[in-house]
């Protein structure tokens, strides 16, 4: 792994703050389970520390996207429950099984992989599509007798619309849902992800698969953000210049300055996850001062306007996501969604308790 001590870039992880979301959340699943879902290495802050301290927090089962995946988490917890939720191929199903997890079935072929390989003995989850239209069995074709000889640890769905609790779309997939889970009495459900967990008891299941909350990102379309931030990304001060009149800054010379204006270079730029699309119209924050970015952001680089009466220096570190503008006004104001700004972020992580 290459040193990154002295990074320009960083990316601090605020571990408390991500365990008390994951209590938020438990509260509001209660009675029903509350799993992380630690997919795409954690939202991008890194898997294997991410549910360490969620383990620490009280969680025991967590939800991966690929067995590689589930087979490093496995490793690196103790006495944790870990689904997969791509499930199997021919090519990782032994290891799949080999390292105890827990494999979400989604299709004929993966259960006769799974009979195969695993036998009656070994638990899967079953995935049944009511209406996002991905992976799962078709709700309306399904039938119990599609998974005989399957032990069967939990059957699923996924709700489309959970960021947008009045949807009529939520109402029709839990009623599809419904005639599946009357077809398998006693096995546990799970429904509701981070928005369907905060909705009500209809849209959790027995076991909630909490993930954007717990990494501190708004999971409604329109409402407040309960959570606390997690993600905090800097960019450290580089070289601070005065410049002439209409001199232009950056690539393809889309921003002129007037004379005797300052710009600060800092050390960050979409090769670390901030979107280019905030080149002219982003912000970065030190204390209570705050920085326009002008002219483009580039691979490393990024420029920031500097008024005269700002204490910011070469060495400073400077915001630009965090508590001063949320993970959501960032994705909202580059045009996309906080998860992918989320699993974007490329920096030296540092890690608070």
């Amino acid at each position: 792994m290459p040193n990154t001590a002295h990074s320009h870039a960083r990316l601090r992880i605020d571990l408390g703050a991500l365990q008390d979301n994951y209590a938020l959340l438990a509260r509001a699943a209660s009675p029903s389970g509350c799993a992380a879902v630690v997919k795409a290495d954690g939202y991008g802050l890194g898997m294997v520390p991410v549910s360490i301290a969620l383990q620490a927090a009280g969680c025991t089962q967590f939800f991966v996207s690929e067995v590689h995946e589930g087979v490093a988490l496995q490793s690196a917890l103790a006495d944790a429950e870990i689904f997969v939720l791509a499930g199997i191929t021919d090519e990782n199903a032994q290891d799949c099984l080999d390292a105890g997890l827990i494999p979400v079935l989604s299709s004929d072929v993966q259960v006769a992989i799974w009979r195969r390989v695993a036998g009656s003995h070994a638990p899967a989850a079953i995935k049944v599509d009511t209406g996002m239209t991905r992976l799962g069995f078709r709700w309306d074709t399904f039938k119990s007798g599609d998974i005989a000889g399957i032990h069967v640890r939990l059957v699923m769905t996924h709700l489309a619309c959970a960021d947008t609790p009045e949807h009529p779309m939520n109402a029709a997939q839990l009623a599809r849902f419904r005639a599946v889970r009357d077809a398998l009495p006693g096995i546990p459900t799970s429904i509701g992800n981070t928005g369907g967990t905060l909705s009500g008891e209809a849209t959790r299941g027995d076991l909630c698969r909490c993930g954007i909350g717990l990494y501190g990102g708004n999971p409604y379309a329109n409402a407040h953000n309960p959570f606390r931030p997690v993600a905090t990304l800097e960019g450290q001060v580089l070289q601070i210049s005065t410049l002439a009149s209409d001199e232009s800054i950056g690539y393809g010379a889309t921003f002129k300055a007037v004379r005797g204006s300052c710009v600060a270079t800092v050390g960050i730029g979409y090769s670390n996850g901030l979107p280019r699309a905030l080149s002219n119209i982003g912000e970065a924050y030190r204390d209570d001062e705050t920085y326009p970015i002008v002219g483009r952001i580039s691979m490393n680089l990024t420029t920031i306007a500097v008024t005269a009466h700002a204490t910011l220096a070469v060495g400073d570190w400077v915001e630009l996501i965090g508590a001063a503008k949320p993970l959501d006004d960032i994705a909202a104001l580059a045009g996309t969604i906080g998860y992918e700004i989320l699993t974007g972020l490329s920096a030296a992580r540092r890690y608070s308790p």
